[in-house]
């Protein structure tokens, strides 16, 4: 399968349809801004098929309350076919009274203003930028316990909580900054409010360990105006993306030119395909954006790395382009927000390209 036809199998359409539907951003960028990412609907699909199913159930008993407000619980769960000790506690009146889990996240995003959720919120560009890093350095983890961000500089960290408890005022109390590391010093900001994990699992994040799970970018980015984009890039590069070192060989006949740009990111052996697959969807996004790669796609087989699970795992790189204007464009249009000492590395070697060429 080559790309062209990964993109259509990813966006659901033939040939045909592509042609007439084309993936990549809208022109009328108003209507975008107003469309829906996230419904209630998609917050309740994130729950298991019972919770879903408790749900759907408790808004037919709902309307069926408002047309018959005589019935009583039993008669209720009788026509619903549902248990009578579900029906009893959705009777119940004052503090005990009870509804489905996955509605009491519904209620409180809503209360929290952030569903439903659109390009047009009012902090939609943080949120863009936090999902791109849980790309990268951080994610959801497998039993939705927890959101997190790692990284071994703490004013990183700083800048995430600092973000986080704008957007998310009601988690502040379930907001932890773990000190550890495994390859040296880091530090873990973990939230484990479960709204705060729904949301950005109903958003797109990754669930689970990246390097042995398959995913993929989500399918509203490539519909999303170029400033959503960049806002995902911005967070997703800071994560993976390495600094371009400029080579200032002074000896003849050398070139002067940047090198080592690439985004570099694990996957288990037996997912390769797909994990090619999700690389080349983020080429497209990158090339939406203005930000080109080489056609190289390089998977690293001298450096496997094996797992506690046996399996092995490859590094697999995206190559930039390197000219001077490219990473001279790079730099103007990213800034790399969760990732301060990236950013201060590549500003010095534009610093240092900038110099050499005003001498030529």
């Amino acid at each position: 399968m080559d790309l062209r036809q990964l993109l259509w199998w990813w966006f659901g359409m033939t040939p045909a349809q592509n042609s007439q539907k084309d993936y990549k951003e809208t022109k009328n960028t108003n209507i975008m801004s107003k469309k829906v990412l996230i419904s209630e609907q998609d917050i309740i699909n994130t729950y298991s098929k019972d919770e879903q199913f408790s749900c759907e159930k408790y808004s037919e008993y709902k309307k069926l309350i408002k047309e018959h407000p005589e019935y009583g619980y039993k008669k209720c769960a009788k026509l619903l076919g549902v248990p009578q000790g579900r029906t009893r506690w959705w009777h119940t009146k004052g503090k005990k009274k009870a509804i489905p889990l996955a509605l009491k996240t519904v209620q409180k995003l809503k209360e929290a203003k952030l569903i439903p959720f659109a390009e047009k919120h009012k902090n939609s560009k943080i949120i863009f930028n936090m999902l791109g890093v849980l790309f990268g350095d951080g994610g959801v983890d497998q039993r939705l316990n927890t959101v997190a961000f790692i990284s071994s500089d703490k004013m990183d960290i700083d800048l995430w909580q600092l973000d986080f408890e704008k957007i998310f005022p009601f988690a502040k109390d379930k907001l932890q900054i773990v000190e550890g590391g495994e390859y040296g010093h880091s530090y873990n900001i973990r939230c484990w409010d479960r709204a705060v994990i729904r949301f950005f699992v109903a958003l797109g994040a990754p669930v689970g360990d990246k390097v042995a799970v398959e995913y993929s970018l989500p399918r509203w980015i490539f519909n999303s105006s170029n400033s959503v984009k960049c806002s995902f890039l911005d967070g997703y590069l800071a994560a993976e993306v390495s600094v371009p070192v400029f080579r200032d060989d002074c000896r003849p006949n050398r070139n002067k030119r940047f090198t080592n740009f690439s985004l570099g990111v694990s996957k288990v052996d037996s997912l390769e395909q797909k994990h090619r697959g999700h690389l080349n969807l983020f080429k497209e996004l990158c090339k939406s954006v203005d930000l080109t790669t080489t056609p190289n796609l390089r998977k690293e087989t001298c450096k496997p790395t094996v797992r506690k699970d046996g399996q092995k795992s490859y590094c697999y790189r995206v190559f930039f382009q390197t000219t001077y204007e490219r990473v001279l464009l790079f730099n103007k249009n990213f800034q790399l927000r969760y990732a301060r000492d990236k950013k201060e590395r590549l500003e010095k070697e534009v610093r240092i390209a900038k110099k050499h060429k005003n001498k030529n």
